[in-house]
């Protein structure tokens, strides 16, 4: 199998190209939808909506296997990857125009796009100037009590997106986790506290 997974220290596609079979230790994945989108046999095209981890090769493999006939893919198209899907994708065509036409800023996300996920929150100046300083928050600050490990995000009251706080559970206190020292709006609808 032609994986970069490891196997005894050693990545499954080396072995692969030696000639040696592995045994694959089977993992747990996240499958939340398989569609048939098109069949022209001996070919299947389908489209998979699936968490990390998991492995569309293994999955052609397997499939090919369980059916008798063998398997393998022959091509592969990532729709979509957290909130950036290939709809909303550029052409480098289209990024190099922009780059030249000086409009560059108009196709960059900023940072906090990514953790849209996340819960988020916008803190005072007070505890802005602790975050910036990488001090753990004191716990009579008012931000909401979280779980060990919970994370969210943190923005000052002018908008700009500050740091990735991350919930100490033994303390009790958030702590930056990630700070950022470039200015990133905020979007609508995040709760202040002081």
């Amino acid at each position: 199998m032609y994986s970069a997974l490891k196997k005894n220290g050693r990545r499954l596609y080396q072995l692969a190209r030696e000639g040696v079979e592995v045994e694959r230790d089977a993992r747990s994945v996240t499958v939340q939808d398989i569609k048939i989108v098109a069949w022209d046999s001996p070919a299947i095209t389908i489209e998979v909506s699936c968490g990390r981890g998991f492995y569309m090769r293994s999955l052609a493999y397997d499939l090919g296997n369980a059916l008798g006939c063998g398997g393998h893919m022959k091509s592969l198209v990532r729709l979509q990857s957290g909130v950036f899907s290939l709809d909303a994708a550029l052409s480098l065509e289209h990024a190099e125009q922009k780059l030249q036409d000086g409009e560059w800023q108009d196709i960059l996300h900023s940072p906090d796009v990514v953790l849209s996920a996340m819960k988020a929150i916008v803190v005072g100046k007070q505890t802005e100037d602790l975050i910036r300083n990488g001090c753990s928050l004191p716990l009579a600050l008012s931000l909401p009590r979280g779980k060990a490990d919970d994370r969210c995000r943190a923005y000052s009251v002018d908008g700009r997106f500050l740091a990735i706080l991350t919930f100490d559970s033994t303390s009790g206190q958030w702590h930056p986790d990630k700070v950022f020292a470039l200015q990133y709006a905020q979007p609508e609808g995040i709760p202040q506290f002081s």
